[in-house]
């Protein structure tokens, strides 16, 4: 039996739903294993047996309707490893806010290729604005601010595999 990719998506609301600590899905040879974590508000995690993975589902995934998977779009170059380090400090400051993946997958900073990139180094974001996309097993999830500011560094190339916790953004706090 084939699941469809909605037919997950419904499956991962109606668990979103439930108040428990874990949840198990098998339809077929997909098997489902949803976990809430005990560190604070961080969103449940989903391993997939087929194929081997786990990936962390954010609370509202939003899935851009795309055809094709983006390719890489020229944009600046990542911030560098020792650049991380002062936006770490800054975070711990309370200044500044260091975007980690929320799941393993694939970075993409627009929507589509040839398309301008989401935000740069310096662009202005309020809160839910889309700052990049991640692609996990052909689903795209929009990373968002969660604090107004300015975009300080990125972290993360284009197309780039990133990992779960992985930092793709800093943003400076307003």
């Amino acid at each position: 039996m084939d699941i469809s990719t909605e037919d997950i998506a419904h499956i991962l609301e109606a668990i979103d739903k439930l108040d428990c600590s874990m949840v198990e899905v098998s339809v077929g040879d997909v098997r489902i294993m949803v976990r809430r974590g005990s560190a604070g508000d961080a969103p449940p995690v989903m391993e997939a047996s087929t194929p081997a993975a786990a990936i962390t589902v954010p609370q509202a995934a939003a899935a851009p309707k795309t055809a094709a998977t983006p390719k890489p779009a020229s944009v600046s170059a990542p911030a560098r490893a020792d650049d991380l380090a002062i936006w770490l400090e800054r975070e711990a400051q309370g200044t500044a806010l260091v975007l980690r993946a929320p799941m393993i997958g694939t970075f993409y900073c627009s929507k589509a290729p040839g398309e301008p990139p989401f935000v740069e180094v310096g662009s202005p974001v309020q809160v839910g604005d889309t700052l990049g996309l991640m692609e996990v097993m052909k689903l795209f999830h929009s990373l968002v601010a969660e604090v107004n500011g300015s975009v300080g560094a990125v972290f993360a190339q284009n197309a780039q595999l990133v990992e779960f916790d992985q930092p793709v953004f800093a943003i400076a706090k307003s």
